[in-house]
């Protein structure tokens, strides 16, 4: 199983679920990527600010490098990038919206 939770806004798209921080659980052959994930679970890449995997941050940025966040890649990565990184089951993936991007800059 992959483990995805929504903060923000996102917690919508977990099916009747109604509080931020809301967990969605997909099978492991709906593993792949972190844009199939986002995919599956109706979620608009446009609407997330941030990803963490494994309690690891994807930077988007120089700037969550620099403050020596946990990090999935020690280099910036592009959108496409972002969405291009692997998830496996097992993984816990934390997605917040865009109305929390300053959590986390």
């Amino acid at each position: 199983m992959i483990e995805v939770r929504l903060f923000g806004d996102l917690w919508r798209h977990a099916d009747g679920l109604t509080s931020s921080g809301a967990a969605v659980y997909l099978a492991p052959e709906q593993s792949g990527t972190v844009g199939q994930v986002l995919s599956q679970v109706g979620i608009d890449p446009e609407e997330v600010s941030n990803v963490f995997v494994n309690g690891r941050l994807l930077p988007r940025s120089a700037y969550p490098i620099s403050l020596g966040y946990p990090l999935v890649s020690q280099v910036p990565l592009s959108a496409e990038g972002c969405w291009n990184s692997r998830v496996r089951s097992g993984d816990r993936l934390g997605i917040f919206g865009r109305n929390m991007g300053l959590v986390v800059v």
